[in-house]
């Protein structure tokens, strides 16, 4: 059995280099990653919808749950006035028993870095595709993304990103 399983370990390491369907068993090892990430980067990692889900958290239960603080915008974080001006429409939105206006005012209002929690499904197929477009991103989020596939990609098939 061993044997075996070293004999398919080296053609699939062989096969995930190609591409026109010699790859084609990458579509069948899945990964789920709980990623926490500024949504202008989802608005990215939404171009890669095929054969990809994601479930998220809820925008509209966790921005009125709780006042805002700099730790829910990231590494870069956000003016305190805006962070004052936004939990204010929250003070509003929860006094108001979750008028829709208010609540609409509230999310015009919360800036492309606001961290968003999702579960992202996706084959080994896809992260290929995604390291291959994204490993020279200016995002700095993309270079973390495609390391972090790297180390999760089984040592004897992580030729794949050459």
């Amino acid at each position: 059995m061993a044997a075996e399983q070293e004999r398919l370990k080296e053609i699939a390491s062989r096969l995930c280099r190609k591409g026109g369907g010699e790859d084609k068993f990458l579509r069948q090892v899945m990964y789920w990653w709980d990623v926490r990430a500024p949504r202008y980067w989802w608005c990215e990692a939404d171009t890669y919808k095929v054969a990809t889900t994601a479930q998220s958290e809820s925008t509209m239960q966790r921005i009125t749950g709780r006042p805002l603080t700099q730790d829910d915008f990231g590494e870069w974080g956000i003016p305190e006035s805006h962070l004052a001006y936004l939990n204010r429409l929250i003070a509003q939105f929860n006094a108001t028993k979750g008028n829709r206006s208010e609540f609409i005012r509230l999310k015009n209002a919360l800036p492309e870095g606001y961290l968003q929690r999702r579960i992202w499904t996706l084959s080994l197929a896809n992260m290929k595709n995604i390291y291959a477009q994204r490993k020279h991103h200016r995002l700095p989020q993309w270079q973390r993304v495609c390391d972090a596939f790297v180390e999760a990609t089984p040592e004897f098939l992580r030729g794949m990103y050459e």
